[in-house]
């Protein structure tokens, strides 16, 4: 029986005698980031348009826009956005227009926040006419070519200023206008 003992107790001396590493240390906790930002971003713009169709005298009036876009990297931007410039005395006739533009942009960004920047766009745009010379309502293929500058004042809030030219391919005169605007971009 003494033998039994022994010879059961001979596995455990031996592995007692193994050199076992020690387990690694459980790792640090990481406070999540509070000021996480996707990328993604919500945009409004307030600002003045005037029309640029020859033969036509108009005195500008208010454009309003808005969208949703993404910050692809630090120098590449895309947004999809519907800008309407309200109605506007176009001489013998009153004229809006409505775009819906998918726009990309390349930003170049410079020190204490200033970022200039250039864009295209490209889509679908209404032209509504009113008064009694005025054309019939008409819509197209619409595009427009943008530039200016925003200012990063948050993480989370860029205040932006730019011009824009905007023309809609219709079967009269294109309609054309050119626009200067503010508004604010709120990245989430």
């Amino acid at each position: 029986m003494a033998t039994s003992i022994i010879a059961l107790m001979a596995p455990v001396a031996i592995a007692a005698d193994i050199d076992v590493p020690p387990q690694p240390a459980p790792a640090p906790y990481v406070q999540p980031d509070d000021n996480y930002v996707s990328g993604w971003y919500v945009r409004g713009d307030a600002g003045f348009s005037w029309l640029d169709v020859s033969g036509l005298d108009d005195d500008g009036t208010a454009i309003a826009g808005g969208g949703v876009g993404y910050q692809i990297n630090q120098y590449f931007r895309t947004d999809l956005r519907a800008d309407h410039a309200f109605e506007q005395d176009a001489g013998p006739f009153d004229v809006n227009a409505t775009t819906i533009l998918w726009n990309a942009y390349v930003d170049v960004p410079l020190s204490m926040g200033f970022t200039p920047y250039v864009g295209i766009g490209a889509g679908y745009g209404f032209v509504d006419y009113s008064g009694a010379a005025a054309p019939s309502d008409d819509e197209g293929f619409a595009w427009t070519a943008t530039g200016g500058v925003a200012f990063q004042m948050t993480q989370n809030i860029t205040l932006d200023a730019g011009y824009s030219y905007r023309e809609i391919d219709v079967a009269g005169p294109n309609y054309a206008d050119h626009s200067v605007t503010g508004g604010m971009r709120w990245s989430f």
